[in-house]
């Protein structure tokens, strides 16, 4: 598990504007820690959290990574781990991943 930024974003006083603003700002270091983590970009990543997913989506598919969901998992606390847990077994099963 590799977070978006290592900035703090949930925390009182900062907005859902200024968490997103953070997150896409250091996109840049996200990158290069994937790079230094994956063996190579074909290594399957699975974005959680809405916003996590909504933003960067896209920029990791148009810098060759490999998203493996299509839609948004829930992150997995205050009383979503069920739904988290269905999502992200359904993810792996239709990939092949996990049978």
């Amino acid at each position: 598990m590799v977070d978006a930024t290592y900035e703090p974003v949930n925390t009182p006083g900062i907005s859902n504007r200024d968490r997103d603003d953070i997150i896409q700002r250091d996109y840049p270091l996200l990158r290069a820690d994937l790079e230094g983590l994956l063996s190579d970009r074909s290594t399957p990543l699975i974005l959680i959290k809405a916003n996590i997913y909504r933003l960067l989506k896209n920029r990791l598919i148009e810098d060759t990574f490999n998203v493996l969901n299509d839609r948004s998992l829930p992150f997995p606390s205050t009383g979503h781990q069920t739904e988290f847990y269905n999502e992200f077994a359904a993810i792996l099963k239709s990939t092949g991943l996990v049978v």
